[in-house]
């Protein structure tokens, strides 16, 4: 027999339920008193479905642990009562209130810090970490669930983030700690405390330790093993699992040893998983094996995954790669009309899928077992390697113009534009710029008016003609805002944009975009990846209508928005059937086709956003060169050819830069717009050396706090005196689109009015 479980599973609802939820209480900020019980009920609903997907599809353990209002990692926090002492709280008698404080901040604090989990799209929230940090249990919530969870008589599996990951991803607030495993031996002492206190009440503890696929120094690994072998000499059901890609090998001899109930390994990503196996000082009960897929949607090839598992002669336990928060929850709800799209269904997963294809492969295997048969043909399976090898040699994916466009890009094609200095001369005396340019991202409020705008449109409630008027009224009453607020490059505001990434892929063939495939990116905010299923190219251009108008209204410079081509792909379901930097040349040509025109009708500032260049760089350091060479000349090629006047902006959002500083220097692109007001401006410091325009984001749009003057001249004094004013850009940090008007009026106004105090001011110049 094998053992069946769940990594993670998403927590958001069938229909968006927690995202429509939490910001109803946002919107009228009752999500202490007033709904505490509606929304404890709305978890337990939550919960209750997910368990019965589970028990449905013969997944041997529920899952108390994976669900969150907001961040598991802010769970965490609360679980073990971690809270930045900034906040000041005392007790912790209105969760909700205390708990979304952390997540939203108040009049008094910022909000925790957001960063990327590892290589995927989903933001976690920061823990902090200071000399007197205490950790004390507060399981109230978990008690709960556990209660809750008996009623379905199933083997309870607890998850937790572990010790060592919390530690390593949170920030040292403190310049007296120097180390912060200095707190490991209290943390420990926690967690013994909180398993203790789970005891019988849950058969298996899921400990997820990611960061054993990062680099570690030797201290850091020694902690490893005496943290668990702490653990396990008393607990005897933990399993310690990793995922988004393989330990390093060196990594085993410290845990080899130990006692764990078993070992999860993301086989997605497990290149040499034989070799784990055949290690014969590996002496765990179980090896866990995560067989199928749990950040991508492409159905699982259920032969290759049963060959695989019935050549193991260890026992095992068998799972999803990785939590499915990452995937959108069930495939029943997309309703396809279109013959081709239809098809294309035939070849994806989502996430209760996913439980089936588990079920799937668990029947296949105890059929072999108990009949003592080399193959155990079903109805599911016949149904599978039809699907599967229909994909493989589908005319939908390959169109033989585009590879035969690819074939022909040459080392001509990736020619720099002339050196950056004279450029950048060239670009001030053309615009006119003066010092601390102001501008914003690109997006302004999605208000319901303009949702209802394009929802009319697509259900052809309203016509086309009445779409557009109706939107470019919106585009003026944005641009005329902009010139009250006086910011110096103006954008159009995206009003006719669901998503950065899915408006365009509506319009470049080889994207399926789903109805209802949405997945959690922070909080309540939710995105739906388009699919990425074939070549791709566009038969009419992407922005130019609206460009077009929008030139029209100002006479200051315009500037012209689109997704870059790395951001499209890692926010997108990408293809696994060639190369990311052959899927990256396609998005370029089409992208490159768009750039030309519109500096053909005069749009001489295009933004080409890439927030996901970081997200999207490999686990392991050794493939960064690899990565940035494919992802630099996906740049080069797009800016191939343009006129030097052309100023070429890129935005990047929550990212660390340290240690790609110099990669992102030789993207060459004129100015560079980056999130820096939740760290303080920290980042700033290594910024000195970047010799490009740096838009700073002084203004943090993921929080209802106004930008407050004082505040906006704290922020650009920090600026000046680490970067050269002479390559300063003012700007939020990211796109307004979440915002309302009332929120971002004053703070724009505030960082216009900043900007101009110091730009006038003799002595910087």
């Amino acid at each position: 027999m094998i053992i069946s479980h769940i990594i993670g599973q998403s927590r958001i609802g069938f229909n968006r339920d927690l995202k429509k939820c939490l910001e109803n209480c946002f919107e009228f900020n009752q999500y202490f008193d007033k709904n505490k019980n509606y929304l404890n009920e709305l978890k337990k609903k939550i919960l209750y479905n997910n368990w019965n997907l589970k028990i449905n599809n013969n997944i041997d353990y529920i899952n108390i642990g994976d669900f969150s209002f907001y961040d598991h990692i802010l769970d965490n926090i609360f679980n073990i009562n971690c809270i930045p002492k900034r906040f000041k709280i005392k007790n912790n008698e209105n969760f909700f209130k205390n708990y979304f404080t952390l997540a939203k901040g108040d009049s008094n604090n910022q909000p925790l810090e957001m960063k990327k989990w590892f290589n995927t799209n989903y933001h976690y929230l920061v823990p902090e970490y200071d000399l007197d940090t205490k950790f004390l249990l507060n399981l109230s919530a978990l008690k709960n669930d556990i209660c809750f969870a008996k009623i379905f008589k199933k083997k309870i599996k607890f998850i937790i983030i572990g010790p060592l990951t919390f530690l390593k991803l949170g920030k040292i607030k403190d310049n007296n700690l120097k180390n912060r495993l200095l707190l490991l031996p209290d943390l420990l002492l926690t967690y013994f405390s909180l398993i203790n206190e789970l005891g019988d009440n849950v058969d298996l503890i899921q400990i997820d330790e990611p960061i054993l696929i990062l680099n570690l120094s030797l201290v850091w690994l020694k902690c490893l093993k005496n943290v668990y072998n702490i653990l396990c000499s008393y607990f005897t059901n933990i399993i310690i699992t990793t995922y988004f890609e393989q330990i390093n090998e060196t990594y085993l001899k410290y845990i080899e040893n130990i006692n764990f109930f078993s070992i999860h390994l993301d086989l997605i990503n497990y290149k040499k998983i034989n070799d784990f196996i055949k290690n014969e000082n590996i002496k765990y009960n179980y090896i866990s094996l995560g067989i199928i897929d749990g950040k991508n949607i492409w159905k699982n090839n259920l032969e290759k995954s049963f060959y695989i598992i019935s050549n193991i002669k260890k026992k095992i336990m068998i799972s999803t790669s990785c939590s499915l928060i990452h995937v959108p929850v069930d495939l029943n709800s997309e309703k396809f009309k279109n013959k081709k799209i239809k098809i294309i269904k035939n070849w994806i997963s989502f996430g209760n899928q996913k439980l089936e294809e588990i079920k799937n492969l668990l029947e296949m295997y105890d059929f072999n077992l108990i009949n003592n048969k080399k193959k155990y043909i079903n109805k599911n399976f016949i149904k599978n390697v039809f699907f599967v090898m229909n994909k493989k040699k589908s005319k939908l994916i390959f169109v033989k113009n585009i590879q035969n466009k690819i074939k022909k890009i040459n080392i001509n094609d990736f020619k720099y534009r002339i050196n950056y200095n004279l450029r950048r001369d060239i670009q001030k005396k053309y615009f006119k710029l003066n010092l601390l340019t102001t501008t914003t991202i690109g997006s302004f409020p999605q208000t319901s008016k303009i949702r209802k705008i394009r929802i009319d449109y697509k259900n052809k409630i309203i016509s086309k003609y009445d779409y557009e008027n109706l939107l470019k009224k919106e585009i003026y009453f944005i641009v005329k805002k902009q010139l009250d607020y006086n910011l110096d490059i103006i954008v159009h505001g995206e009003p006719e944009r669901n998503d950065m990434v899915e408006y365009f892929a509506e319009s470049i063939e080889g994207f399926l975009i789903t109805n209802n495939g949405w997945v959690q990116s922070y909080g309540s905010r939710y995105v739906k990846p388009p699919i990425i299923y074939g070549d791709m190219y566009i038969k009419n251009y992407l922005t130019l209508n609206w460009i077009k108008y929008s030139q029209n209204l100002t006479k200051k410079p315009l500037k012209g928005m689109l997704t870059g081509p790395i951001t499209m792909i890692k926010w997108s379901f990408r293809r696994i059937d060639q190369p990311n930097y052959i899927t990256s040349l396609q998005i370029a040509l089409v992208l490159k086709k768009e750039i030309k025109k519109l500096e053909k009708i005069g749009i001489k500032i295009i933004q080409i956003d890439e927030p996901a260049i970081r997200e999207f760089l490999p686990i392991k350091n050794n493939k960064y060169k690899y990565y940035f060479n494919w992802a630099i000349k996906t740049f080069i090629l797009i800016l191939n050819g343009l006129k030097n006047n052309t100023q070429i902006h890129t935005h990047i959002c929550y990212s660390e830069f340290n240690n790609i500083i110099n990669f992102i220097k030789d993207l060459n692109v004129d100015v560079i717009s980056i999130e820096t007001s939740r760290s303080n401006m920290s980042i700033t410091k290594i910024l000195n050396s970047y010799d490009n325009d740096i838009g700073l984001g002084v203004y943090d749009i993921h929080t209802k706090r106004k930008m407050e003057i004082n505040y906006a001249i704290y922020l650009i004094k920090i600026i000046i005196n680490n970067i050269d004013i002479k390559k300063i850009w003012i700007n939020p940090d990211c796109g307004l689109k979440t915002r309302k008007w009332f929120e971002i009026d004053k703070s724009l106004k505030n960082i216009s009015y900043c900007s101009r105090i110091f730009k006038n001011l003799r002595l910087l110049t």
